[in-house]
């Protein structure tokens, strides 16, 4: 009697091939896209009202003033935010897909595994704005001068604790290295045009360079610089997706 071991892998691509089907590509264009205006809605709900992204940057009395005069503005420009958070899952998961032919791959495995803790790391960084930030607002604009300096003080640590998690973590390391992982399984497969891959990895370091200066890397990116080529390169790849899914 003899013995056979069977050996299974994921089926290899040949170039320009993608394992997604009309369906799942148009919804992954129309994923890329929306997720591309919604991370532009924040900024036209939260800037007439607070002033953000700057107001990050003002002190804590003012930002808690800013919070406590416009609540309602608040909850939704970062309701919004949260939405756009997690809708990076489902995009990176079937980017990965498309990238890779194949979510058994293991490079399309470590795609999808980096946008979920990206996605839970933004998820975790926004909700302080939609919980503990508008009660401490109000706490705030109601109490003596000893007190609100120690509110002051607990925002400035609760923020500086959760943009850590949600920028450096969350927006920076771990979507730059889904989003580059995912390009080089493109570029090897050839399931993007090379030169949309190229792109992309050049918005993937520009991420990346976010997270530097917490390594002693004396490197200053605006953090606005990068979510908008970020935001480009989703709706250049979710119209390539949709209309163009031959070109490579």
């Amino acid at each position: 009697m003899t013995s056979q071991t069977v050996q299974t892998s994921a089926p290899a691509l040949t170039p320009g091939s993608t394992s997604l089907d009309t369906s799942q590509r148009v919804l992954l264009g129309v994923l890329l896209i929306t997720a591309a205006v919604l991370s532009f809605l924040p900024i036209a709900i939260l800037g007439p009202a607070i002033g953000w992204p700057a107001s990050l940057r003002a002190p804590a009395a003012q930002q808690l003033a800013a919070i406590a005069a416009a609540p309602a503005a608040v909850a939704l420009g970062y309701a919004v935010y949260l939405l756009y958070s997690v809708l990076i899952l489902p995009v990176m998961t079937l980017l990965a897909w498309r990238c890779s032919g194949s979510l058994a791959r293991p490079m399309a495995v470590m795609v999808v595994a980096f946008a979920a803790m990206s996605a839970l790391a933004r998820s975790i960084g926004i909700l302080r704005w939609l919980t503990a930030m508008p009660a401490m607002a109000q706490q705030h604009a109601a109490t003596d001068p000893a007190g609100k300096q120690v509110l002051e003080t607990i925002f400035t640590t609760v923020t500086t604790y959760g943009g850590g998690i949600g920028e450096l973590l969350g927006v920076s390391l771990f979507m730059a290295l889904s989003l580059g992982l995912a390009m080089v399984a493109a570029w090897k497969q050839r399931t993007l045009p090379r030169w949309l891959a190229a792109f992309g990895m050049v918005s993937a370091l520009l991420l990346f360079a976010l997270f530097l200066p917490t390594m002693g890397v004396a490197v200053q990116v605006p953090i606005a610089a990068a979510a908008t080529l970020l935001a480009i390169w989703m709706v250049v790849a979710g119209i390539q997706v949709c209309f163009k899914p031959k070109q490579v």
